[in-house]
This record gives structure tokens, C-alpha cells and sequence, in this order.
């Protein structure tokens, strides 16, 4: 079951990231319709956080892939501090874009997604921090928590999607996305968590 789970994980991660990078081989209008008029407000914003966001989404399975740990250590280590330094680069752009006054987000919506922000930056840094500790356990929670944030951009899509085909609006979809993306995932690997620490031994 366990193998599932990483599997689906790694298979939609690593595809959101590949559809996500087609604005760089044709233009944000074409690509990416929904965010092209960030590039009169805040061009750099987007730029970062279209190509810093896929690089984390890329990393992420390494990251969550345990087997990974026992057999290249040292590619789990490197692609760990690559991944948080993506993670630092794309929750700042992601949290400007929210804040511009362009955006198509309602004020609701647009705190949803700044507080995504803040949150991806500090369960990532409490990973690092537990690491450099060398509490190896407190370590895996903190990035798992990092990694449900990050999938937040692959659950945000796949809830976006229907409800777009049923007929809502773009802003109507975000007031749901903004907060359930990432809520959602944190509440499944929570409830995940204390199973697995009240099991039986």
C-alpha cells in the first residue's frame, strides 16, 4: 500500500511539474492563461515561482523515496538542500504573487495562498533545522509536512479541474483551492501520523 501511495505521488508530482514547465517553451498566454497578467505587475514573481515551483515538485518523490536514503545517501542529501533551497525561492514569489493587487483571487482565496506560503517555507526550514540536529526522526515529520504542502500544487489542480468543467468561475475555484490544496494533505498525513505512532507494536 505504501508503495501505491509513493508511486501516485511521484507519477503526479513529477507530471504537474513537466505541464507546469511548458511556459518555457511557449508563451505564459498560451501555456498559462490564468497567470499572464502577473507579467505586467510582477514579472520577476512569476518567472521565479514558474520554474523554482516545478524544481520542487521534481525533487519532492527523491525526497519522500526512503529506499533512497539506504542505497545513495549522498544524492538523498544533495537533492534535499536543492529541494529546500527551491522551496525558499518559490514560497516568496508565490506569497508576492498572492499579495499583488493584481490577482485574480478573492481577498479570501489570496490569504489561503499567503499562508501556503508561509507555511511551505517553515515546515521546510524545520526539517533542515531538525537535520543539522541530527534528530533524524523529527527530521522525516517536518519534511513530510514540506511535502504536503508541495503537493498542495498537484491537489489544487485535480480539485480545480472538475469544478472548472462543471462551470465555476476561476476566482470561485481558487476560494476552494486556496485553502483546501494544502489543508486537505495536511489533515490526511496528520490523521497518517498518529496512526502509525498508536499502532501496536
Amino acid at each position: 500500500m505504501a508503495r501505491v501511495g509513493f508511486g501516485v505521488f511521484a507519477a503526479m508530482s513529477l507530471l504537474i511539474a513537466l505541464v507546469s514547465l511548458r511556459s518555457l517553451t511557449m508563451s505564459i498566454a498560451q501555456s498559462m492563461p490564468h497567470v499572464a497578467h502577473f507579467l505586467a505587475a510582477t514579472p520577476w514573481g512569476l518567472w521565479v515561482h514558474l520554474v523554482a515551483g516545478p524544481l520542487v515538485l521534481a525533487l519532492a518523490p527523491l525526497q519522500l523515496w526512503t529506499g533512497l536514503r539506504g542505497i545513495a545517501p549522498r544524492l538523498h542529501r544533495w537533492s534535499g538542500r536543492l529541494y529546500a533551497v527551491a522551496v525558499l525561492v518559490a514560497a516568496p514569489a508565490g506569497f508576492v504573487l498572492a499579495a499583488s493587487g493584481v490577482s485574480q483571487a478573492s481577498v479570501f482565496a489570496r490569504t489561503g495562498f499567503i499562508v501556503m506560503a508561509v507555511l511551505w517555507v517553515l515546515t521546510t526550514a524545520k526539517g533542515v533545522w531538525w537535520v543539522r540536529k541530527g534528530d533524524y526522526a523529527r527530521h522525516r515529520w517536518w519534511m513530510q509536512r514540506s511535502l504536503a504542502v508541495t503537493f498542495g500544487a498537484v491537489t489544487l489542480r485535480v480539485v480545480m479541474g472538475p469544478l472548472m468543467a462543471m462551470g465555476w468561475p476561476l476566482p470561485q475555484t481558487y476560494d476552494v483551492t486556496a485553502w483546501g490544496s494544502w489543508l486537505f494533505n495536511l489533515a490526511v498525513l496528520e490523521l497518517w501520523q498518529r496512526r502509525r505512532v498508536l499502532r501496536p507494536a
